[in-house]
């Protein structure tokens, strides 16, 4: 198992933030895609959506559906850290989420050490 930083980006017309929401103990980054896709709760203040779920599913096509979306995001951790990902309608805010690999292999004593000290990290 492998865990990764998960990370956002907002745009908005006044600001912007970045920031890291939390830790995935997962088994791989196609993983770290279904779980950001799933539209996931972190903690009871925040969700993580996201429109991943229109972009990749073909019966989705008035919706915003694209080809090779899902392959894009993971070879990318991200749509944050996608060049193309689309930034320009940003009235009400645009978010973006993306994940960085902090460390392969790593055991679930050592996840276990880390949530004790109080950083939140899911196992997914």
């Amino acid at each position: 198992m492998n865990l990764y930083e998960i990370r956002m980006r907002h745009y908005a017309p006044k600001d912007s933030k970045e920031g890291v929401l939390g830790y995935l103990f997962t088994e791989s980054d196609e993983k770290v895609y279904e779980w950001i896709r799933s539209e996931p709760e972190i903690n009871e203040c925040k969700s993580l959506y996201n429109s991943w779920k229109y972009h990749d599913n073909p019966e989705y096509e008035d919706e915003g559906y694209k080809e090779g979306f899902k392959e894009r995001i993971i070879e990318c951790n991200g749509e944050m850290y996608d060049d193309e990902a689309d930034v320009s309608d940003t009235y009400y805010g645009v978010t973006h989420y993306g994940w960085e690999l902090i460390k392969e292999n790593i055991s679930e004593e050592a996840v276990s050490t880390i949530k004790e000290c109080g950083i939140n990290v899911i196992k997914y």
